[in-house]
């Protein structure tokens, strides 16, 4: 049999040699590295992959923003018993950490589809481009160098600080087999320098095109290669008339101003006419979809950030057991009340309560929380309304004091109620469009410890949210999220020159300042800072913030918008912010020196490629 079996073998092979014209005929449409892309709308499909993964599930629609650098520089604590989330609040990420291994994973997906988009642009102008199509095919390349570096910027989390540390590896071309993906990881000096190649490559081959709102132009290039240089400094000093340079051109030659105190309190929240304003260089576009299970599909057209910071609000149409009608008080019957507090999702985090405190608020009630509690004037036969609830704050006068020093801003930065609701006093819209007030957790409710904020910025403020459910669940927003703006340009050279034109340097501070405070920036204002070492509203003497203006803007102007983690790394002050956020829900904050600043490489990248080396104070396996 087994000989019958090697003539058949053989009789084939004779006869596959002797068809071998007709078994070599290739399928035209089969694509591959040899014939693609082979028109420009192909080289386009290219730059949209490169776009597209910025919506990925490891990137803004979920883990890497808003879960990993909130947590990182404490912007947020968190409701329960998070274990994988805990490490990442005291700086320490498991390496085993699902949310680490797919932002890592993402971010690497990021970098090759940008450079296969070099690559196959490229191909394309030499086998089928023609004279024409130069300076489409120079914009769609500035737009893959842009988004490299992107990818890159934001991958900097996992960098080392030593310059001849650990980078990350250099994704500069399309692997086609398996030992190309067993890369090493670089220098941290050798990554700085690819993302500022890539940058300058992106703004020179992006000259020219100023104004689109969805795509990567000139000035969004020049504005990130601002942010790079800067980061980079202490590595490459050298740089720093380059940045300069360059901080001066976009605030001069850009076009850009910063935006009106009424559009600047409107332009988080998914108003459309408010984004993509005068002040945005660059900015994600997001588009909520019903029919998209959140973020949970690989791209998403919105964003996952209510399904974490999900507002908790008072819900108007409690139910209660039957018989208990009138006998129901949350605080000692609260199992009797079938649903006391409403949330939008699921609603994990709230704001960490040194950041409220930040602001210039803190509870004047000393450790008493307010908590709701039985309404004997509840008409149970009227219509239910804020005003008509089975429930009342248990602390007599409470929202009103609260408003009254909230809308003071010689004690309260305004930017609070930008960024944070306060629970029983701040007016929230749910789904049916009422207007309700924001609520406690129903874990924080039984933590007096716990001031428990909600969450604002970026968040669906307005009942709009999207997807299944009796009253709508958040498993989907459209509020932009802004990745280079011009307030943030204006307190990077106000840091930058602040030590050889302070004055200079305080007017640009001044002018965020005076904006956030509802001023026109260009106009001296009663609450300027008159130094820059002026007292700031932050609540606390021993806040490392409270006399220093500039850190204090950007920590306050940039709050929740995924930059403070990059600031703190760039001063240094990791061991200072972990002494002031002191504790977390799960415990002490624990900072580890240097290798605090820098995340692992997860466990699952060692296991497939052994070349990769473990950040410092990590374990290797």
């Amino acid at each position: 049999m087994k000989n019958q079996a090697i003539a058949i073998l053989l009789i084939a092979a004779a006869t596959l040699a002797g068809c071998k014209d007709f078994f070599d005929i290739s399928n035209p449409q089969t694509l591959s590295t040899s014939n693609f892309p082979a028109t420009m709308e192909q080289v386009d499909q290219l730059v949209t992959a490169a776009y597209a993964q910025d919506h990925a599930i490891g990137t803004y629609a979920f883990y890497w923003f808003p879960m990993g650098v909130w947590l990182y520089d404490h912007t947020t604590d968190i409701y329960g018993s998070y274990d994988e989330r805990a490490t990442m609040q005291d700086n320490y990420t498991s390496i085993s950490s699902v949310h680490l291994t797919t932002t890592y994973t993402d971010l690497c997906k990021w970098m090759k589809l940008a450079s296969t988009g070099i690559e196959g642009i490229e191909f394309y102008r030499e086998h089928y481009g023609k004279t024409d199509e130069n300076a489409t095919l120079d914009y769609d390349l500035g737009q893959c160098y842009f988004n490299r570096a992107l990818a890159y910027w934001h991958a900097q989390i996992f960098f080392e600080l030593d310059p001849d540390g650990l980078g990350f590896a250099k994704i500069d071309r399309v692997i086609s087999d398996v030992e190309g993906l067993k890369l090493s990881r670089e220098t941290v000096r050798d990554t700085w320098q690819f993302m500022i190649d890539d940058c300058n490559k992106a703004v020179e081959l992006l000259k020219g095109h100023t104004e689109d709102e969805f795509r990567a132009t000139e000035w969004a290039a020049k504005g990130l290669l601002a942010k790079i240089y800067m980061q980079s400094l202490y590595i490459f000093p050298e740089n720093r008339d380059k940045v300069k340079a360059l901080l001066e051109d976009i605030i001069n030659n850009s076009g850009k101003h910063l935006v009106s105190s009424e559009i600047y309190k409107d332009m988080f929240f998914g108003n459309e006419a408010n984004e993509h304003n005068a002040e945005s260089l660059y900015e994600l576009t997001m588009t909520s979809n019903s029919k998209q299970d959140g973020p949970w599909e690989d791209y998403t057209t919105g964003s996952g950030m209510p399904m974490v910071y999900a507002p908790w609000y008072v819900n108007l149409d409690i139910k209660f057991r039957k018989g208990r009608e009138d006998k129901t008080d949350p605080l000692t019957l609260q199992y009797d009340v079938i649903i006391s507090a409403k949330s939008s999702q699921w609603g994990n985090n709230f704001v960490h309560d040194r950041n409220i405190a930040r602001f210039g608020f803190w509870n004047f009630y000393g450790d008493t929380v307010p908590r709701l509690t039985f309404n004997p004037d509840y008409d149970y036969s009227g219509k239910r309304s804020l005003e008509n609830f089975p429930y009342k704050i248990n602390t007599p006068n409470y929202r009103a004091e609260a408003l009254a020093l909230k809308n003071d801003p010689s004690k309260v930065d305004p930017r609070l109620m930008l960024n944070a609701g306060q629970p029983y006093v701040d007016e929230y819209i749910d789904a049916k469009g009422r207007t309700t007030v924001y609520d406690r957790s129903s874990e924080t409710n039984s933590r007096p410890d716990r001031l428990a904020w909600q969450h604002r910025k970026y968040t669906n403020i307005r009942g709009t949210e999207m997807g299944s459910g009796e009253y709508g669940w958040n498993e989907s927003s459209n509020c932009n999220f802004y990745i280079i703006r011009l307030a943030d340009i204006y307190l990077l050279y106000a840091e930058l020159v602040a030590d050889e034109a302070p004055a200079t340097a305080l007017e640009y501070i001044n002018k965020v300042h005076r904006r956030a405070y509802g001023y026109d920036p260009n106009t001296a204002c009663p609450y300027d800072y008159t130094s820059l070492t002026a007292r700031t509203r932050a609540y606390f003497d021993t806040d490392p913030l409270a006399n220093n203006p500039l850190r204090y803007e950007r920590w306050a102007e940039l709050f929740a918008e995924g930059q403070w983690w990059f600031d703190l790394r760039r001063y240094r002050i990791g061991a200072d912010e972990a002494a002031y956020y002191e504790k977390t829900s799960h415990g002490p904050i624990t900072w580890k020196g240097d290798e605090s600043y820098v995340q692992p490489i997860p466990q699952l990248e060692l296991e497939r490629n052994k070349n990769i080396k473990q950040s410092t104070g990590y374990p290797s396996i």
